[in-house]
């Protein structure tokens, strides 16, 4: 578990002092609701370019990375397909921890 500090002008701190740690854990969960469609915007994005991608070789990015074309060309979008690929897993699995977040 980790603590979080939060740090609010004096004036917020009046109005929430009062209250339980069910307004942080609120607050919270809306901004990973924001962050989940942020990311799952970014993610789609990504996606549409490795779509690309896989209709430009006909074949699936593992199966490109294994007998990439030995062009120039070839080794280009392999370098930036590996990247998008890369991405796409890392967002995958920040929507993952955000969707636990939110109890979902």
């Amino acid at each position: 578990m980790t603590n979080v500090t939060v740090r609010v002008p004096d004036d917020i701190k009046d109005i929430v002092s009062g209250t339980s740690e069910t307004i942080y854990v609120e607050a919270l969960m809306e901004v990973a609701r924001k962050r989940i469609a942020y990311t799952q915007n970014r993610l789609n994005d990504l996606q549409a370019k490795s779509d690309e991608y896989k209709k430009k070789y006909n074949k699936p990015y593992e199966e490109f990375s294994q007998n990439v074309p030995d062009t120039l060309q070839g080794h280009d979008d392999w370098i930036e397909w590996a990247h998008t690929e890369k991405i796409l897993n890392e967002l995958n699995k920040k929507i993952e921890k955000l969707h636990i977040l939110i109890g979902k």
